[in-house]
């Protein structure tokens, strides 16, 4: 396949076969992407009558790109690309311009990319994708995080760090709106979703298929321009400047493009430095916050009037009432086991209601402020009468949160 971003008339035959099956499959694969409401109905046939997997998997968004649906769209892509690309690739009369083509395949490679790369980027600027350790994360022991959950609390915790990667990710998807700078731009992006692809193979991350598709396509950039780098890189020998290959196009929508590109650069330089400055945080502003929110740790809890000891085999006994978003509560008992809530706050009966799908009877508790940090909690848990008091545990007791950063260290600080 004649990877070469100029213009070059001779195309061997079996680069011309290459060609056509490769941007059969990327530009499928695109397609498949973004038609899910319009391909369940024979995604279910192909799973069910040729690929014989059965048809029953869902393709609702569940946040992972590895569901059963993911790799049965994969196969049909592989067998609709060797169909396709086999009638394409024997056609004895070829009459093609596959500089042409060559160009515009490029094109929908480096807007596809770009698109990726600025969701991706623009997400860890903004820390949409990573957020802060949650309140019961915070609670929870390391050993039972899964390996997502470990990755997700380390890439977290710097906001700092989440902008470096971003700003990286985006500056590889703007170098690929300019053709004199795509080499540039591939080579970031294949460092970066190495990376990316990496992790998710060892941390057990569901988004293999897709990292993995846009690592392909920047290598694929990247390989564009791959004569010139062997000659710089590996052999320290002059290269040439390239005479780009130019579709006829109208120069009206060619001062179009330039413009939308420099303004889409211009917008998007701007809202990177401001963040850089201000580190605006998207989802704790996105965060509907209760008035209860924190983590309150249990100091005495009375059960039908007896006053019960804190034995950490206990499966009854709060251990920490947990509310980081509104309406929202968790439930840590002494025993580490996890009780999730929806509840309601009744300001008029000065009432706390928790409830959960499978509860016959919902908690109700009266509620006394002692203190700012201090809760009492008197009502009625799984036909019993509770009082519970509760004491807000600050996030600064976290080691976590309240180490913070050294210039000097005369030693490792690594608990």
């Amino acid at each position: 396949m004649n990877t070469f971003q100029k213009q070059n008339k001779s195309w061997s035959p079996l680069s011309k076969v290459l060609f056509k099956f490769i941007c059969t499959y990327f530009t499928l694969f695109i397609i498949l992407l973004f038609t899910v409401p319009f391909i369940e109905v024979p995604l279910r046939w192909f799973a069910e009558d040729v690929l014989h997997w059965g048809g029953d998997f869902h393709t609702e968004s569940t946040g992972s790109g590895d569901r059963t649906y993911d790799y049965v769209r994969l196969a049909l892509n592989i067998v609709l690309s060797v169909i396709v690309g086999s009638i394409w690739g024997l056609k004895s009369k070829d009459k093609m311009n596959y500089d042409q083509w060559h160009y515009w395949f490029q094109v929908i490679l480096r807007s596809f990319l770009f698109a990726a790369m600025l969701l991706y980027g623009l997400a860890k600027i903004f820390k949409g994708q990573f957020p802060d350790a949650s309140l019961e994360l915070l609670l929870q022991p390391v050993g039972e995080m899964s390996p997502m959950g470990l990755a997700w609390t380390f890439m977290g915790h710097s906001i700092a760090y989440n902008i470096f990667i971003g700003v990286v990710e985006v500056l590889g998807g703007l170098l690929l709106l300019n053709r004199k700078t795509v080499t540039l731009g591939s080579f970031i992006i294949i460092g970066v979703m190495t990376n990316v692809f990496v992790m998710n193979l060892t941390y057990d991350i569901p988004v293999k298929l897709f990292s993995f598709h846009l690592l392909l396509m920047s290598l694929l950039l990247f390989m564009g321009d791959w004569y010139r780098v062997k000659l710089v890189f590996f052999k320290n020998e002059n290269v040439e400047k390239i005479d780009y290959f130019k579709p006829k196009l109208n120069k009206s929508f060619q001062k179009l493009i330039v413009g939308g590109k420099g303004i889409i650069k211009g917008l998007i330089v701007i809202i990177v430095l401001i963040q850089c400055f201000v580190k605006f945080d998207l989802r704790e502003q996105l965060k509907e916050r209760s008035e209860f929110y924190g983590i309150w740790e249990t100091k005495l809890f009375v059960k039908n009037r007896d006053t019960l000891a804190p034995l950490l085999t206990d499966s009854y006994q709060w251990r920490y009432l947990i509310i980081d978003s509104k309406k929202k509560a968790t439930v840590k008992k002494m025993n580490e086991a996890l009780d999730k809530y929806d509840f309601q706050f009744d300001d008029v009966q000065n009432q706390l209601i928790f409830n959960r799908e499978n509860d016959t009877l919902k908690a109700q508790f009266f509620v006394n402020f002692k203190t700012d940090k201090e809760l009492y909690l008197k009502g009625n848990l799984e036909e019993d009468t509770v009082l519970i008091l509760l004491k807000r545990k600050p996030k600064s007791d976290f080691r976590l949160v309240n180490r913070g950063f050294h210039w000097i260290n005369e030693s490792t600080y690594n608990y």
